[in-house]
């Protein structure tokens, strides 16, 4: 079947070369009175040759060989101003042998509606065996192979009012497809299937206008998600280690989730005099979550001898639900021409609830058959969250002249956290007690200065730079804060035909915590990065460009950690990246032809001469080094005025230096033709 196609569409192009040819300046079509159509559809054919790794290249690309639609869109609009549209426009890309694809319909009416709507399809693979893969099989536990389907229509009625805009909108988004995971059961590891299933619809509505002299809009919107995913192993296992005594039998888990979001959002905005501003919103949620696990296993645990498990069972039901509201107001003061001062406030309030019962089965059976006592566990626990956050923002910048310009802002956050709960157990045993109570309550400040400036020491010379430096913190951490110092310099300068761009990235965080078993012990998490990026574009003539261009990320990750069964048991946890990157792209144009040229180099080091320490040491020094080469070609070649033919070549090398066997190289050939309908001036 390739052949053939391949035979076919070589015929195709040999066709349309010679009839085409020889009708290159055929007058172009007159379009009609009433409508004016412009259209333009690419098909074409992709081959695939891959050598290596299959599963590295789909979790890399996941371009498949065959029929696929490159591009295509088609365009009306409605001369004559009557009926149901002024203009519409639909466009479509990725359909066939594509990972994503893509389709767009906007269509609107002057004074009466636009209508948007966007819907995309992606195909998930994720398949790595440097991941979750104990015995060096050549697939991975955990992976995915899923198609994502998700999509937003959005309609405004009266768009062009200034007094009032009526917005209706509604999305959509299904997951589905199979997975891996791994289960853990009896001091040992299994791989599980699960097929992934899940959901969610969005509706909105809202309306928004100007009355009074301000801006102001407000929208609701409603949730509904859902998630079916199943969990089951197809066969008997052994395990992650199959010379130790656990066993899995059959297992099996379903997980529904069920949940639901209400929500409103309200903004304000004004300008005074061209010289205060005021802008203001305020978004409520309300969050509801039901679910129930139903989990059955049976095997032979890690008794020795082992017993048989002839039915290990778990059920829980909980539910949850969460409140939110979250305020901005901002202000911005144009004190004169070249001062400004601004201030941001913003205020979160959230509260967590949530409760769940949980109930164990458990029957089992000694090495010789004989029945074992069962075993019965009835627990119950709740858990509420209280959130309160503020932060303010005030800054100020001034224009000194036309070269140059400086800001300086202080931001200052203060955060409330309070968590209380309890746990009850109905068959207490060992050092279990009936009923537990937890509470806690804690609160933390940050601050940071930012300051920057922007230059231009020639006319076309731009420099801009800043540093950041304070105390950050996370929702749900209370341990310690980061104390981070960022940089950041940008500079865009042109000479005639050339631009050149260049910038520089520096953080450093740094996160200092107490370990709770041994209160004497500081552990520090320091995560520092830097990053560099030039460009330069060339543009002599309007038919040719050439540009290039390098980007170095570098980072550095060291965190005290603590590793059990090893002497001694503290260490620390390196991680390294250590990447280049090099492009350069070419366009040239001429009359009857295109040519379209690419390289593009990947190379991270890693951590370098580092030796990975042995398995014994309490340190772990880990990277992921490697290499990617992906040159590309597309020529276009104009056949006549309606059609041109395309033929391009990618290719993709991919080098592993610690997993070899992931290493790949593929072939991406493809050919394709584009038909112009309509007016071919607006090719």
């Amino acid at each position: 079947m390739t052949d053939r196609f391949r035979n076919f569409l070589l015929f195709i192009a040999t066709v349309f070369a010679a009839e085409f040819s020889a009708t290159a300046q055929s007058p172009t079509p007159i379009p009609s009175e009433d409508y004016t159509v412009r259209s333009s559809i690419e098909i074409g054919y992709r081959w695939r040759d891959v050598n290596g790794s299959e599963n590295k290249y789909r979790s890399d690309l996941n371009y498949k060989a065959g029929v696929r639609v490159f591009d295509s869109s088609f365009s009306i609009e409605n001369n004559t101003k009557k009926g149901w549209f002024d203009s519409a426009l639909i466009m479509s890309s990725g359909w066939g042998g594509d990972p994503s694809g893509m389709f767009r319909l906007n269509m609107e009416k002057a004074g009466a509606y636009r209508f948007d709507s966007n819907i995309r399809r992606v195909r998930y693979f994720n398949n790595l065996i440097n991941h979750v893969n104990p015995n060096n099989t050549p697939s991975s536990l955990h992976f995915a192979n899923t198609t994502h389907n998700f999509g937003d229509f959005d309609v405004t009625v009266f768009p062009e009012s200034e007094k009032l805009r009526i917005r209706l909108g509604y999305s959509y988004n299904r997951t589905g497809g199979p997975a891996g995971y791994t289960h853990r059961a009896y001091s040992d590891e299994f791989g599980v299937q699960s097929e992934v299933d899940s959901g969610s619809d969005d509706f909105r509505f809202g309306a928004e206008g100007k009355w009074l002299g301000f801006n102001m809009g407000l929208t609701y919107g409603h949730r509904d998600y859902t998630d079916r995913t199943n969990y089951f192993l197809s066969s008997p296992s052994l395990g992650n280690d199959p010379t130790n005594r656990p066993r899995l039998f059959t297992f099996n888990r379903m997980f529904p989730i069920d949940g639901d979001t209400d929500y409103g959002n309200y903004f304000l905005q004004r300008t005074f005099a061209e010289k205060f501003d005021l802008t203001a919103r305020v978004i409520y949620s309300f969050s509801n979550t039901y679910f129930s696990l139903n989990e059955n296993t049976t095997g032979r645990d890690n008794a020795n001898p082992s017993n048989f498990v002839d039915q290990d069972l778990f059920i829980i039901t909980g539910s949850s639900k969460r409140s939110q509201i979250r305020g901005d107001l901002g202000v911005t003061w144009r004190a004169t021409d070249k001062f400004r001062i601004s201030n941001t406030f913003t205020f979160d309030d959230f509260d967590i609830s949530g409760s769940n019962v949980l109930s164990q089965d458990q029957r089992r059976r000694n090495a010789a058959g004989n029945p074992i006592a069962p075993v019965f566990d009835n627990d119950t626990s709740q858990r509420t969250t209280a959130y309160r956050r503020y932060s303010n923002l005030i800054e100020g910048d001034y224009q000194f002249s036309t070269y140059f310009a400086v800001n300086l802002g202080y931001r200052y956050t203060h955060r409330d956290v309070a968590i209380w709960g309890f746990d009850t157990d109905s068959n207490p045993t060992g050092n279990e007690v009936p009923f537990d109570s937890h509470s806690d309550e804690s609160e933390n400040t940050t601050h940071a200065i930012i300051v920057g400036f922007k230059a231009k020491p020639m006319k076309d010379w731009s420099i801009f730079a800043d540093i950041e430096h304070g105390t950050a913190d996370n929702v749900f951490t209370r341990i310690s804060n980061y104390d981070y110092t960022n940089y950041r310099v940008r500079s865009r300068a042109s000479f005639g035909d050339v631009v050149f761009s260049v910038s520089a990235l520096a953080r450093r965080n740094e996160n200092p915590a107490q370990s709770f078993a041994d209160p004497t012990r500081t552990a520090v998490t320091i995560v520092t990065t830097r990053m560099f990026s030039t460009s330069i574009d060339w543009t002599p003539v309007q038919e040719f460009s050439l540009s290039g261009g390098y980007t170095y990320q570098y980072l550095t990750s060291l965190s005290d950690i603590r590793v059990p069964g090893v002497t001694p048991n503290t260490g620390v946890s390196e991680f390294y990246i250590r990447d280049s990157y090099y492009f350069i792209d070419v366009n040239a144009n001429f009359k009857r032809v295109a040519f379209f040229g690419s390289y593009r180099f990947n190379d991270d080091n890693g951590q370098g001469s580092r030796v990975t320490p042995p398995p014994t040491s309490p340190n772990i020094i880990t990277s992921y080094p490697m290499q990617m080469h992906s040159p590309e070609f597309r020529v276009a070649i104009k056949l006549h005025k309606n059609i041109d033919w395309n033929v391009g070549y990618q290719y993709y090398k991919y080098q592993d230096v610690f997993t070899p066997a992931q290493n790949y190289n593929a072939h991406l050939p493809y050919t394709s033709v584009r038909f112009y309908f309509g007016r071919s001036a607006d090719r």
